[in-house]
């Protein structure tokens, strides 16, 4: 597969890095004149500064035409001082002569691996295998790739009976597999190792490390997604799953009654062997809507009809109307937001389906139509009734002739002119016998439809996820009184679902029914720890423990409560919410849940599955820093000396001398709000009051993106860059054996199935490391407005990092209008209010 470079071209030649890596060759006396009119990219520059740091002659490599890797080879050659060029002259490429000299540095017999037979990747793991001083003669053979070859070294480096799996024949997916296995204690059945693949052991692998019992399920030969979907059921507590799991099912049908049956819906609407995962999912949907599924839950509509039929169900609207399976999704669809909009469908279909109806009702009314929306008569003007068709007045004649205008002349008049609903009979009589002549009257009116109103949620658990303290005391943010769960009794009326309503149709004076949009029904509600009543609208827990609403979801966890936890010698693990009333000191603590602290963490390791809150202050030392991971938000009233990394926001008063890591943002609180030492990392951005202060060096701030995303977004292209040159190279080896032209050469047969074997891994590498390249950019994306927030004080020593820029400030800046850090033009930029006041 040819190497299409235009990606790498981009990120490579990149003008903003290329000036950078220009500016650093400078501060380091190099004359960059001599790069003058040569295309060098980003890595080998940085291969030139390298050298020029290291002391190598950077003359020996200072060509445009050479790889980036190989400029490195040589920089590295002449840094170590070792002699490659018989390797070189021998015909070794890049990557192996790179193996080599790793080998010869480390003082290893490289003889064991440096032969033409071998591959880099091959090189490596024998090179690896002498440095661990393992036995490689069971690996050091050409026939095991790399991958192959890795397994084995990584069993023989932790002890493991290789001879379970160290066979050419054996694929490295499923080698790797039986090597964890007998690592976690299991070794796995000569038969089923022979017979099943990578994927279903790695099942049988999980499920034993669960402790989860699938073997009927092995037995009736269910495949790796199958005994996924058996498996997570099975850790659920989910019973029945025979009755649901059927072997004609695939896996991705089991997830989606697996779905179902987490959410207590009635999966056996769906769970049939007729259906295929996108009409499961289209039911599963509809029930989580609590919409009639009975309607379309027929093996015979195709998915996206039954997606057009559901939404239509979820608008309250009459779905008969459009829910012939004659009518194609896309048809269904036109008819359905038609109906939406309380139009009524039309005989002709095909004009609604070519957009001829709707421009046919765009256009202004003919004569005809006009003619009737007043009657004109030898009496004069007596009828007019308003373009929307919702009013109608009626005029007596001034004159000898108004005595025959009765009610009933009137009636026959209006019925004339096609006024059929709406008329006022009190009205008309008023205005006879009070002789309105030659006065306009409003006679008949039409009624406006009342929309439906959509369904909606009471909450009783009234508890989010903000994190509220008191901020009247002088003292900062005060989190003693911070509510951040409710206790939860079982039974307890969690939240109350009020239904959509219909709502009333209208009409207008010609008798036209003007349909009213019903209400939108709401989804049932997720999370776990309750359940949903017969009667479709109260929830209500189903364990005892603490609750709170996460992400619009409900969750109750169980709680388990500790006076305080002080030099604790054993590891605390809960699967659930963790309260300590105390305080917490020397320990290890780990929640599924929360964490909850009333007093104050000192030196101890807290990690979390949901938010930690601490009431008091996290505290470390110099010797011993304490450390905080959550995947929800951290909160506590002081942080000093500690280790922090959160999914969520982290909020405090002050951070002091602290290493952070938050996907959300920084908030220090208040007037007194300080950040001062340590590195703060935020995704979404950093507020406070003061960073810095006269006492501390340098306090590192960085928003946007994360010290972790940098550095891996930074290997991962240079991973990719290099995965490139080496596609590039085994490509040429390929291009060579080619031009051979001999199929009766065995041993060039032999050499190209390995080179294809080879390529053909490198590709699928370049494939992750390319979604993987995407992940990153779309985080990035998503970050890359995030800003630094300072309302009063910015001390010098103060380093501001925002993507791959850098502001160093070496005075102190206060504030009264507050002060913004934030990119512009591909720098980052201090405004003070809305003036400039520095920049990087």
């Amino acid at each position: 597969m040819a190497v299409v470079a235009e990606d790498e071209d981009k990120t490579l030649y990149a003008p903003d890095l290329i000036s950078n890596e220009m500016l650093l060759l400078r501060k380091h006396g190099f004359d960059t004149n001599l790069l003058e009119g040569k295309r060098f990219n980003i890595y080998q520059l940085a291969e030139i500064r390298k050298g020029l740091e290291t002391g190598a002659d950077v003359l020996e490599y200072l060509d445009p035409e050479l790889p980036w890797n190989e400029m490195e080879e040589i920089r590295l050659e002449l840094q170590s001082g070792i002699d490659m060029s018989m390797y070189r002259d021998a015909g070794f490429d890049i990557m192996q002569l790179a193996e080599i000299r790793e080998g010869l540095q480390a003082g290893l017999d490289v003889t064991e691996y440096a032969r033409p037979e071998f591959f880099a990747d091959q090189m490596r793991q024998i090179r690896l295998g002498l440095q661990s001083n393992v036995p490689i003669i069971f690996y050091q053979n050409p026939n095991y790739n790399w991958l192959q070859m890795a397994e084995i070294r990584i069993g023989l480096e932790n002890g493991t009976d290789i001879s379970k799996f160290a066979t050419v024949d054996m694929p490295y997916m499923k080698m790797r597999v039986v090597r964890e296995s007998l690592e976690d204690g299991l070794e796995l059945d000569d038969n089923l190792v022979r017979r099943k693949d990578a994927a279903t052991l790695e099942q049988i692998h999980l499920a034993y490390i669960d402790k989860i019992d699938i073997d009927a399920y092995i037995k009736k030969n269910f495949d790796a997604e199958q005994l996924e979907q058996v498996r997570k059921a099975k850790m659920a507590g989910i019973e029945d799953i025979d009755k649901y799991f059927l072997f004609g099912m695939r896996g991705e049908c089991m997830h989606e009654v697996l779905l179902g049956l987490e959410q207590n819906l009635d999966v056996s609407v769906y769970a049939d062997e007729q259906y295929s995962w996108k009409q499961m999912k289209e039911l599963r949907l509809g029930l989580e809507h609590q919409v009639d599924v009975t309607v379309y839950a027929k093996p015979l509509y195709r998915a996206d009809q039954m997606r057009e039929i559901r939404l239509g169900l979820e608008a309250n609207i009459d779905v008969s109307k459009y829910s012939s399976m004659v009518h194609p999704a896309q048809e269904m669809r036109i008819m359905r937001e038609w109906l939406e909009d309380g139009k009524v469908l039309p005989s002709n279909l095909s004009k609604l389906f070519t957009g001829q109806l709707q421009e046919e009702m765009e256009r202004p009314a003919d004569e005809e139509v006009k003619a009737w929306q007043f009657l004109q008569t030898e009496e004069g003007r007596l009828i007019d009734i308003s373009e929307d068709m919702m009013k109608v007045y009626f005029t007596i004649p001034v004159g000898t002739k108004a005595a025959k205008f009765t009610i009933e002349y009137i009636a026959k008049l209006l019925y004339m002119a096609r006024v059929r609903r709406g008329i006022s009979k009190k009205v008309l009589t008023e205005m006879i016998e009070n002789k309105k002549f030659g006065v306009k009257t409003l006679v008949a009116s039409g009624r406006e439809p009342e929309n439906g109103k959509d369904g909606y949620y009471d909450y009783l658990l009234q508890l989010g996820e903000s994190i509220l303290p008191d901020m009247e005391s002088s003292d900062g943010a005060d989190f003693s009184k911070v509510k951040i769960f409710d206790e939860v009794k079982l039974g307890d009326k969690l939240a109350i679902y009020h239904p959509a309503t219909a709502g009333v149709d209208g009409f207008d004076v010609t008798g036209k029914i003007l349909k009213a949009k019903p209400g939108r029904g709401k989804p049932i509600l997720k999370g776990h720890g309750f359940m949903l009543l017969a009667d479709k609208q109260t929830y209500v827990s189903s364990t005892a423990g603490v609750g709170r609403i996460h992400s619009g979801e409900i969750w109750i966890d169980k709680a388990k409560v500790y006076e305080s936890l002080v030099n604790v010698r054993d590891k605390i693990s809960y699967d659930g919410t963790i309260w300590v009333k105390g305080d917490i000191e020397n320990a290890y603590v780990q929640a599924k849940g929360d964490i909850v602290v009333d007093g104050s963490v000192t030196c101890s390791d807290l990690t979390a599955g949901g938010r930690i809150v601490v009431r008091k202050s996290i505290v470390g030392n110099l010797s011993e820093r304490t450390s905080i991971t959550a995947n929800g938000i951290v909160a506590a009233a002081h942080l000093d000396n500690a280790d922090i990394k959160c999914r969520e926001d982290l909020i405090s008063n002050d951070c002091l001398n602290c290493n952070v890591s938050a996907g959300g943002k920084v908030i220090m609180l208040g007037d007194r709000g300080l950040i001062n030492g340590g590195k703060v990392t935020s995704l979404k951005g950093i507020e406070t009051a003061v960073l810095g202060s006269k006492t501390v060096k340098e306090t590192l701030i960085r928003t946007g993106i994360t010290e972790d995303l940098d550095y891996e977004y930074k290997e991962l292209m240079r991973k990719l860059s290099r995965t490139y040159q080496e596609i590039k190279m085994y490509e040429g080896q390929r291009a060579k054996l080619a031009s051979f032209n001999d199929t009766t050469n065995k041993q060039a047969l032999q050499v190209k199935i390995k080179i294809n074997a080879e390529s053909a891994i490198k590709e699928a590498e370049l494939e992750r490391l390319n979604k993987r390249k995407k992940e990153i950019e779309d985080e990035m994306a998503a970050v890359k407005d995030s800003k630094v927030l300072v309302s009063r004080l910015v001390f010098d020593g103060t380093v501001v990092m925002m993507g791959s820029r850098v502001l160093k400030l070496n005075d102190i800046y206060e504030t009264t209008k507050g002060i913004t850090f934030k990119t512009k033009d591909g720098m980052v930029v201090m405004l003070d209010g809305e003036k400039t006041v520095a920049r990087s």
